[in-house]
């Protein structure tokens, strides 16, 4: 099997077309057809079926989709490790990063491989902590930073900081009173449940047998953000995830009384595979930097 045939056909799933995908890979639409029934042929399997959404994978072609992007990635990682001197740390690193992280530790990581590991291709991937979690264990990713303890025996841990919760809004709805009756009717912006930050509130307002005002769900953190600047509704961040618009004044953050709202960032990486010195430098820059970082 020629791993250009796996490469084929994950741009083809990626694209949901073949005749897109001839266009970005620059090859001809019945040639890129021909590599996929040999593949097909080798593997004795229909991979694609026709949808009224365009080309999607089988069952099978699902299977193959997930371990072939891990069959490509490592074997991209080995071609720069051989292709360099022995003693130059390089090769590639995948590393997982939840949104409310993704600027604090994401850019100061990438700043720091590009100065120290010249010869390490870095990717970094920003997503919840469930959908890092499946990648981290289908070998997508080599290590992610998550603020939900993942309780599984094949992962190495490593409590990387603890750091508070805040009641984030515009200056104008600032809360006088953290006491829960109080706060609950104000108009929540939130993310869309399963999610981290979401289950501290609910427990929060659980606990205190009250339902929060939820005026609006939304995946993405900018949005959050720039909707609680705009005085829309108020939301539950860390420091780390709101510190650019508290600093120049656009949200307050306020704390919550003693003892708080606490959590725990960790770091998980597999515990019995074989650690790349190119993985073995990237986990050591990212320890430090989360660590300096200090759940501010």
């Amino acid at each position: 099997m020629e791993t250009r045939r796996l490469q084929y056909f994950v741009q083809i799933v990626d694209a949901g077309s073949i005749n897109r995908a001839a266009a970005v890979i620059g090859i001809a639409q019945p040639a890129l057809s021909q590599q996929l029934a040999i593949l097909e042929s080798e593997l004795k399997v229909q991979l694609l079926e026709r949808s009224a959404k365009g080309i999607e994978p089988t069952e099978a072609g699902r299977r193959l989709y997930v371990r072939a992007q891990v069959i490509l990635r490592q074997l991209g990682s080995l071609t720069l490790e051989l292709g360099e001197a022995a003693a130059e740390v390089a090769g590639a690193v995948a590393v997982g990063l939840p949104p409310s992280h993704g600027a604090s530790l994401g850019n100061p990581l990438l700043a720091k491989v590009l100065t120290d590991l010249p010869r390490v291709r870095l990717q970094i991937v920003e997503d919840g902590a469930t959908a890092l979690s499946d990648k981290l264990l289908a070998g997508l990713l080599d290590m992610i930073v998550s603020p939900v303890r993942i309780s599984e025996p094949s992962l190495e841990e490593t409590v990387l900081f603890q750091e508070e919760l805040f009641l984030v809004s515009a200056p104008q709805l600032a809360p006088a009173s953290l006491d829960p009756a109080a706060i609950a009717n104000l108009p929540w912006i939130v993310t869309a449940s399963p999610n981290a930050i979401r289950g501290r509130l609910n427990a929060m307002f659980t606990q205190a047998d009250l339902e929060p005002n939820v005026v609006a769900e939304i995946n993405s953190l900018p949005i959050v953000v720039r909707a609680v600047e705009e005085g829309l509704g108020v939301t539950l961040l860390p420091q780390a995830a709101a510190h650019e618009a508290a600093a120049k004044g656009r949200v307050v953050l306020t704390a919550f009384p003693a003892p708080g709202l606490r959590r725990s960032v960790l770091l998980y990486r597999p515990r019995n595979l074989p650690v790349t010195p190119a993985e073995h430098a990237v986990h050591g820059l990212l320890v430090n930097q989360a660590r300096a970082l200090g759940g501010i």
